[in-house]
């Protein structure tokens, strides 16, 4: 069907209906622009008018971030295999900086640890007399040889060989308790470093944020995480989309909310070591409703400035149609009808477009 025909129908359709069609406007479309066709209502009707101001304009995009902490501590244990028997601390808890986490099941590791000490304790003790006694021994020997010998050559070769037997005797006391304490030495620091291994401690003052379920009773794996601690220090929100970095600027801030959880609210947060910026870009927190609240893994969402204009020309967005391509206003004539504006907008966003020709300062338009 050619254009006439179309218009020729909406004219007859019209005006069966009592339907005014006002076509009229600043600039007139070409053969091709699509005809505006008025809603049926009153001539007499009182129309909701809105002017043409002068306002900033900006367009946004949404982007996802989440809060980090300065320190993570994700807890492991060293071996595999092993029960592990008390879990000593609940998500939310705080901790100090070397408080128990978590331990293996250690059996009778304890008392082995115990046993060992003392034994080295007692050998170093004996170990220590050898050398006492052998004074004494020595004492006696010259003694005896002095006071109940004739001192004769037979007697002085008997003296020298008693000493060299006591040095010998004493010698082989000597590395029998060195050999035992080396030896215990080795299976106490094997022993203790088992301990060690057994348990898990907080590298910092922080807070359990996460804890792995039914942990008690199971088996250690060395490939498991069992555990998370954050520390207490304020942490930093992240995004992870490139695309959007260069729409931000080192120590501008930008509007962020989060919608649900302890930390729900709105927050300022500003870019900072932008130069590092690559795969991950990170923010921090200028001000906010619920900081006290925030966890790690809290997730908000920014508000990302994408476009803007400043002090131009601009009406509500509802004010503005559109007819295919174009764009048009209602405003009211001289006889209080509706008439038809053909406008030029530009930038879109914030409840607001711009006009770029077709409308002045000051100028009523038809508030949808």
């Amino acid at each position: 069907m050619n254009n006439k025909k179309f218009i020729s129908k909406i004219l007859m359709y019209s005006a069966l209906a009592s339907i005014p069609i006002v076509t009229v406007g600043c600039s007139t479309p070409a053969a091709e622009d699509p005809l505006i066709v008025l809603e049926n209502g009153d001539d007499e009707a009182n129309y909701t008018l809105v002017q043409v101001t002068r306002d900033d304009v900006y367009s946004t995009a949404p982007l996802k971030c989440v809060y980090k902490k300065e320190e993570e501590q994700e807890v492991y244990f060293p071996v595999s295999g092993k029960l592990i028997d008390k879990v000593y601390v609940s998500e939310g808890d705080e901790v100090k900086k070397g408080d128990i986490l978590v331990e293996l099941s250690v059996g009778s590791l304890k008392s082995d640890i115990a046993d060992l000490e003392y034994r080295i304790k007692r050998n170093e003790m004996l170990l220590g007399y050898v050398d006492e006694e052998d004074a004494l021994d020595r004492q006696n020997i010259y003694l005896n040889y002095m006071f109940g010998t004739s001192m004769s050559d037979d007697d002085k070769e008997k003296l020298n060989k008693n000493l060299d037997n006591l040095t010998k005797a004493n010698d082989l006391k000597k590395q029998g308790y060195n050999d035992s304490l080396e030896f215990d030495r080795k299976e106490l620091a094997a022993l203790k470093a088992e301990y060690a291994n057994s348990r898990v401690y907080a590298q910092f003052d922080g807070k359990v944020s996460k804890i792995a379920e039914n942990l008690e009773g199971s088996t250690s794996n060395v490939e498991k995480c069992i555990m998370t601690i954050v520390d207490n220090a304020e942490g930093f929100f992240i995004t992870e989309d490139s695309t959007l970095a260069g729409y931000f600027t080192e120590g501008e801030a930008v509007n962020m909310r989060i919608s649900s959880g302890s930390g729900k609210g709105n927050y300022e947060l500003v870019p900072y070591d932008m130069d590092s910026w690559n795969e991950i870009q990170t923010f921090r927190i200028l001000t906010g409703e619920n900081t006290d609240s925030l966890e790690a893994g809290d997730k908000g969402e920014m508000t990302v400035i994408t476009d803007k204009r400043e002090g131009v020309l601009c009406l509500p967005s509802d004010c503005v149609r559109s007819a295919g391509e174009d764009t048009y206003v209602y405003v009211v004539n001289d006889e209080n009808l509706r008439e038809v504006v053909w406008v030029k907008t530009g930038l879109s966003g914030n409840g607001k477009t711009e006009i770029v020709s077709g409308l002045s300062e000051g100028e009523n338009v038809i508030k949808s």
